[in-house]
């Protein structure tokens, strides 16, 4: 009967301890991943500022370098004439490449933040949130594309990775307006996206809506040189709208950051929270 009795109460003792562990290593495992001294914590704000920073700050460079050589005069005032020849295209393929790597690390954030917002019958707000996630890694290749592709080396190519990127990030600034009232997001962050989606909207359709003039009514060569000054104005209004968009996530990502943590392949996270939980209990 004691030794019964003795086994129950140690079957009963080590499912506690189950039980125990099972809820330590929730914790544990959630405060390994939040502060592992081997995990690597960036800052949302700072990398959202560093972003807008440098790519603008390569558009400046890029063009007081073409105006400063000449290959930039009135009315070209494109950003893509600002990067068609060396050095200005170096500048603007090493500047552009660190700011657009940034964008899908910023849009995931912005998703996470929205998806835990998003109610759950609310199933379109949740495909839109994903879809503007792979949004933006679709415009940051294609604004890479952009920068490497010149005019000067490969027109039609060019030409198209422009119309991805700008096709993809008006999607993504009228996504973010919707996304904005479904998780019924206030302040000054959800105005501004809302006037400079607005603004990315109108400047891309009056440049869609010049092109398309301009290919009815004139030849390509032929075509009054008076068309193309609004046509460059168009493009950079819709530029500056678009970076307003990713300027607007600098309130919103306070307190948010990106932890990068490594890991065996195949390791469930709760074992190794169990694992350092009965550790840590029998060393005590």
């Amino acid at each position: 009967f004691f030794q019964i009795s003795e086994g129950f109460i140690k079957g009963e003792e080590e499912e506690t301890k189950k039980k125990v562990l099972g809820s330590y290593a929730l914790r544990a495992s959630h405060t390994q991943r939040m502060s592992s001294p081997h995990a690597l914590h960036i800052p949302a704000r700072p990398l959202t500022l560093f972003a807008l920073t440098v790519g603008l700050a390569t558009f400046v460079a890029s063009y007081a370098i073409s105006i400063e050589e000449g290959w930039i005069y009135y009315p070209w005032y494109f950003l893509s004439s600002s990067i068609n020849f060396s050095p200005a295209s170096n500048v603007g393929a090493q500047g552009l490449s660190l700011a657009l790597a940034c964008l899908p690390f910023l849009a995931f954030v912005r998703y996470v933040q929205c998806a835990e917002r998003i109610p759950e019958n609310f199933t379109l707000a949740a495909r839109l949130n994903k879809i503007s996630l792979w949004s933006a890694l679709i415009s940051a290749v294609a604004g890479q594309g952009v920068a490497s592709w010149q005019a000067s080396a490969n027109v039609q190519i060019h030409l198209v990775f422009a119309g991805v990127f700008f096709s993809f990030s008006l999607f993504i600034a009228l996504i973010q307006v919707y996304l904005d009232y479904r998780c019924k997001i206030t302040g000054w962050g959800k105005n501004l996206r809302q006037f400079n989606a607005l603004a990315a909207l109108a400047s891309l359709g009056a440049l869609g809506l010049t092109g398309l003039i301009i290919l009815i009514k004139y030849e390509v060569q032929n075509f009054p040189r008076s068309m193309v000054f609004p046509m460059a104005v168009e493009e950079l209004i819709f530029v500056g709208a678009v970076l307003g968009v990713y300027a607007t996530f600098i309130t919103d990502f306070k307190g948010m950051d990106i932890t990068l943590t490594v890991r065996k392949r195949g390791e469930d996270e709760d074992e190794v929270g169990i694992r350092e939980a009965s550790q840590s209990m029998n060393s005590v």
